[in-house]
């Protein structure tokens, strides 16, 4: 699998030159990227308080920042993106593991559609075009609010049905020079909520090899990652993708109280 990485590495500088430009002209009403499937065997995975969802996938070191060819932005077709749908929730954890910190620095986006899941969006929206020369969303903007530069072609009322962007992770190096769609690239973990319909604040943490974040007051609802490598001086390689939607504190006790009451109960019998 990693010499197919590094074989699509290669290949990334003539693939941003060639099929770029093609790509930019296609369009259609919906569908421009597809999803991951998780370990479940679902696109669309559902996340209940207390339950967890687990993935695995592999993508280039530079595919989501720092890709010199992309004036730094995201490549949507070398990433990955995952759909899934949470419950009500205190807090829920998304992690992204690499299996190898010295093959890949992987970070990831996080939106909100709310009651549908992420329609896909649409190739080459309102003809935006970054400065590197390339539309969307084969080149598009995962880090600015909906409505900026880079993202029409995923937001909702115009290319798609997205809402929010509520954060971002990145564990690979801030990329400093002027950007695609002249958004911020920045090392990190980022809270970019615009309110609480959908999340009420976003922490987290990066190191080598991981990024993780934590969202606190989680409505019900459709939320997607976008995951990819940030420094594209690696060489790409696997990852690991967790979610899990942490029950409150009180219920948790309760369960912990229930279990206790059950094994005194059986060996009140036993006896």
């Amino acid at each position: 699998m990693f010499s197919s990485i590094r074989g699509a590495r290669a290949l990334g500088a003539a693939l941003a030159i060639g099929a770029l430009g093609s790509i930019a002209g296609e369009a259609w009403a919906a569908g421009a990227v597809g999803f991951q499937t998780w370990d479940s065997g679902e696109t669309g995975q559902h996340v209940e308080l207390g339950g967890s969802a687990h993935a695995s996938g592999a993508g280039l070191a530079g595919s989501m920042a720092g890709n010199p060819a992309l004036d730094g932005s995201a490549w949507a077709h070398t990433g990955d993106w995952w759909s899934v749908r949470l419950a009500a929730a205190p807090e829920v954890r998304i992690r992204v593991q690499a299996a190898d910190a010295a093959e890949l620095s992987p970070g990831f986006s996080v939106w909100a559609s709310g009651d549908a899941p992420f329609d896909g969006g649409t190739t080459g929206f309102g003809a935006e075009t970054s400065t590197a020369g390339f539309g969307t969303p084969h080149s598009f903007n995962a880090f600015g609010p909906l409505g900026d530069a880079g993202t029409l072609w995923m937001a909702d009322g115009q290319g798609g049905n997205q809402r929010e962007l509520v954060g971002y992770a990145i564990s690979g190096p801030s990329f400093l020079d002027a950007t695609g769609w002249g958004e911020t690239i920045e090392h990190g973990a980022h809270d970019t909520t615009l309110g609480d319909d959908f999340v009420a604040s976003v922490s987290g943490l990066v190191g080598p090899g991981f990024g993780e974040l934590t969202l606190q007051g989680v409505s019900a609802g459709w939320f997607t990652l976008y995951v990819g490598g940030t420094d594209p001086s690696l060489a790409g390689g696997a990852y690991s993708l967790s979610v899990t939607a942490v029950p409150e504190p009180g219920t948790a006790m309760l369960v912990l109280i229930g279990v206790g009451a059950l094994a005194r109960a059986g060996r009140v019998r036993a006896h």
